[in-house]
């Protein structure tokens, strides 16, 4: 059993549903959806509500643990640590982009970007860098420790209860 949270303890039914997760992430190479976990789970006869909780503390810890990993693996990947270099646009006007290029943009295997042309300039984003600018650019906006996922959650439930 692989899991993710190391104060899990075995044989409760946290550790189950844990493995139930880490089971179907492992299984399918994606992370399951809470209905998947709470299904199984259910089938094994545990309560509906304890498994989508305890599905949701899992993927919070998973989802830290995947950005944790990220931060980790492309400490040295930075936009913009490349100058200025000649290259060739082709007759048919694609660019091959080389290996260093294309790492320092942190382009995934998919190749997907978002291009741009501001006053006759090419600017080209991967979705990665992307995410991080609008990261850093709200990082000041919410507190430390601050989820703001709970907050959204807390106005929906007080708009509820005002119905």
């Amino acid at each position: 059993m692989n899991m993710l949270h190391l104060s899990v303890r075995q044989g409760s039914e946290k550790a189950r549903i844990w493995q139930i997760c880490d089971e179907l992430l492992a299984k399918n190479g994606t992370p399951p959806s809470g209905r998947e976990v709470a299904d199984i789970y259910m089938a094994e006869g545990g309560n509906q509500g304890t498994g989508f909780t305890q599905y949701s503390h899992w993927k919070k810890e998973y989802l830290a643990r995947q950005e944790k990993d990220m931060q980790r693996d492309l400490p040295s990947l930075s936009p913009g640590n490349i100058t200025f270099r000649s290259m060739s646009v082709a007759t048919d006007g694609s660019i091959t982009l080389p290996a260093d290029l294309r790492r320092a943009m942190l382009l995934d295997d998919d190749g997907r970007v978002t291009v741009s042309v501001i006053d006759g300039e090419l600017r080209v984003i991967s979705p990665m860098v992307a995410v991080r600018q609008l990261q850093r650019r709200t990082r000041d906006l919410v507190p430390a420790g601050t989820l703001v996922s709970d907050e959204l959650i807390a106005e929906r439930r007080k708009e509820a209860e005002a119905q």
